[in-house]
């Protein structure tokens, strides 16, 4: 007497719907993610001459700041080292010139759209000079520096001007703030010629 043993059988799993849902999962994932994007230095570099023979621009040594950074990391403002905060207070008070010092930039009186007539200082440069063996972290830094310092004096204005923060103004107003305080930076490499306003 033997038994006959039944077999069992083992359900399969329905794997139909198994794309869509990975689909639909991944979909959901691309859409919830939020991806960073690099950030970099907004820069508007001024139109290529016109001419093969680009003209020299001639700037009195009183408008010019010096800041460089050395291969090392360094970083010197009129052959004196400083700290970034140092440096941002040094291009406030040049580009500023509260005082109208002979020894910072000259100031001319220009007629701004909302601010009338101002005394500016639009003939600076800031002459930055970078070592090829500088790091870009220090090059970051320095050009957040100097950003920095612009913002600070533009923000300044606009609060004494139209009573609120830069942030908080309007397109004309920030154009005739910005055209105050122009941000005009030359870089080049130690011993180089020429630069980028």
């Amino acid at each position: 007497m033997f038994r006959k043993r039944n077999r069992r059988h083992i359900p399969s799993l329905n794997t139909a719907s198994t794309s869509d849902i990975s689909f639909m999962l991944l979909i959901f994932f691309l859409v919830t993610t939020s991806i960073d994007s690099d950030k970099g230095l907004a820069r508007r570099l001024p139109p290529p001459p016109q001419d093969q023979n680009p003209t020299e621009l001639v700037v009195k040594e009183r408008n010019v700041l010096r800041v460089a950074i050395g291969g090392d990391g360094r970083l010197t403002c009129e052959d004196s080292v400083v700290t970034l905060p140092e440096l941002r207070e040094r291009i406030v008070t040049f580009v500023d010139n509260a005082a109208d010092s002979p020894s910072l930039p000259e100031k001319r009186i220009v007629n701004i759209p909302l601010l009338g007539r101002c005394s500016v200082t639009d003939s600076h440069v800031i002459a930055l000079e970078v070592s090829r063996e500088a790091d870009y972290d220090t090059y970051f830094h320095v050009q957040k520096t100097i950003t920095e310092a612009y913002d600070t004096l533009r923000g300044r204005l606009a609060m004494a001007r139209f009573g609120r923060s830069l942030g908080e103004c309007s397109p004309e107003e920030r154009r005739a703030v910005t055209r105050h305080y122009p941000q005009r930076v030359s870089e080049t490499e130690p011993g180089g010629q020429g630069g980028r306003l």
